[in-house]
């Protein structure tokens, strides 16, 4: 049994002022796809067999909104809200579904190229996720016992500040 997973990085961060055409975009990006993952694996494929987990991926966006980022804050707080109501429709179908909230940069190729100085310093005190890491809690999470689900996961280095 496989689980549903659905992930999208949206890096796009424009000012209120000039974020208009992009909104859309980056809901759809993030919330329209989840949506539609719950639709087409939860609901059509997953619920009549009775059982499943569904994983999406959030982030601090999730869960708070920053200067800068309102189209990615409500797109991200839609998705939270989406896998929150998903739950609760089709857990008592057998449905596992999960939020799990990426408060912290993952330890990748394109972060270390991309951010060298800053990464290598994280690095150095175990402040960036390790994929391995982030995939154990995922898999626990799949594994979990329907007596005991976990709705929502966050995962931050020990260093990171919330």
């Amino acid at each position: 049994m496989s689980p549903g997973k659905q992930r999208v990085h949206a890096a796009v961060f424009p000012s209120v002022c000039r974020c208009a055409p992009r909104q859309a975009k980056v809901w759809e990006m993030c919330a329209l796809s989840a949506f539609l993952v719950g639709r087409e694996v939860g609901a059509k494929r997953m619920a009549p067999r009775g059982r499943g987990t569904l994983l999406f991926t959030g982030a601090t966006a999730s869960v708070r909104g920053a200067s800068g980022f309102s189209a990615f804050s409500g797109a991200m707080h839609a998705k939270r809200a989406l896998a929150q109501s998903l739950a609760r429709e089709l857990g008592p179908l057998g449905v596992h579904v999960a939020h799990v909230v990426v408060d912290g940069a993952i330890d990748t190729p394109w972060i270390r190229s991309n951010f060298p100085d800053r990464a290598a310093a994280a690095h150095e005190v175990g402040g960036l996720l390790r994929p391995e890491s982030m995939a154990e809690n995922y898999l626990h999470l799949h594994k979990q016992p329907r007596d005991a689900w976990t709705h929502e996961l966050d995962l931050r280095p020990h260093c990171e500040k919330w």
